[in-house]
């Protein structure tokens, strides 16, 4: 399971991290080319081609690019406008997290003992923080160990005024769902019934704006949701490892999905499941697992 847990995690640690997925115009909320001109967008392509990739600097300037470009247009272009700015946003992640492989041990420290008290606040790791923070990055930590991640809280100020209400509602819970954390250590760092809610969300979100530009994105992050909260992970296991029944804490998540959302398709999938394990019935639950892997509901981490 660590390697499926290592693949799952890398897909959901950062959200928001999409890359190589998106046109580079005419993205909008709802899929559909802007009928207003596109020059603006054109633009602002032009201006995130022109920067430094390598430089975190261009984050902000790209961010304050847009601000100037896109205060006084349509939400529809200003959606198109975050995309592109959020393909930058992705690609400076994926480097800064490169170089951060090659000197951590410095970053560790202050990470790790600032939890403790014990923070070794070099200059250089004053320095660095700060210009991650200036850049809407920061750095977290995941199994004892640190890496750089999004401070989306960076994108209200230059975003949120102008994108959709559609756009700055699937951020907003991005946002949400970054600051409270998932996973760490093979374990949830959410409780399973927070988990299920998540998954109502955007099971909600999906079916209220099925064009939305980041739709398969959010399959794919559903699918890992979906996964963990149906069979658990490592450290936070769905059954008791003794008596093999259901832990409590799934059992509260299952019974909230039944009786607040009976109609949703998360419930659809939990009724049968859980009705199996309650009898101990390992062989129906199991085939029910098998069955929703094949339909390409949750991911099949023993393949």
């Amino acid at each position: 399971m660590k390697n499926f847990f290592s693949l799952i995690f890398l897909a959901l640690l950062v959200f928001a991290c999409r890359p190589g997925k998106k046109k580079e115009v005419d993205l909008v909320t709802d899929n559909k080319p802007a009928e207003t001109s596109i020059s603006t967008i054109d633009a602002y392509n032009r201006f995130i081609k022109s920067l430094d990739t390598t430089d975190i600097a261009s984050v902000s300037a790209a961010a304050q690019k847009y601000v100037e470009l896109f205060a006084k247009t349509d939400s529809i272009q200003a959606d198109s406008g975050f995309v592109l700015f959020e393909g930058l946003y992705d690609k400076m992640g994926n480097y800064l997290n490169e170089q951060h492989l090659k000197d951590s041990s410095n970053y560790d420290a202050y990470v790790l003992g600032r939890d403790t008290g014990n923070a070794t606040k070099s200059p250089k790791a004053n320095a660095h923080v700060q210009k991650l923070k200036d850049n809407g990055f920061t750095l977290g930590t995941v199994e004892g160990s640190t890496y750089i991640k999004q401070d989306r809280n960076f994108l209200s100020k230059y975003f949120y005024p102008h994108i959709s209400s559609v756009m700055k509602k699937y951020l907003t819970q991005v946002n949400k769902e970054n600051e409270e954390g998932f996973i760490d250590d093979a374990g949830l760092l959410i409780t399973p019934l927070q988990l299920s809610e998540r998954v109502l969300w955007w099971e909600n979100f999906l079916k209220t704006h099925p064009s939305f530009v980041y739709v398969e994105e959010i399959k794919q992050e559903q699918k890992g949701k979906t996964t963990f909260l149906l069979e658990g992970i490592d450290n936070t296991p769905l059954l008791d490892y003794n008596t093999k029944t259901l832990q409590t804490d799934y059992r509260k998540a299952f019974e909230s999905v039944l009786k607040k959302h009976p109609q949703s398709a998360t419930a659809a999938l939990i009724k049968p499941y859980y009705e199996a394990l309650k009898q101990k019935d390992t062989k129906t639950a199991k085939k029910l697992l098998q069955q929703y892997k094949k339909q390409g509901i949750i991911y099949d981490y023993s393949a």
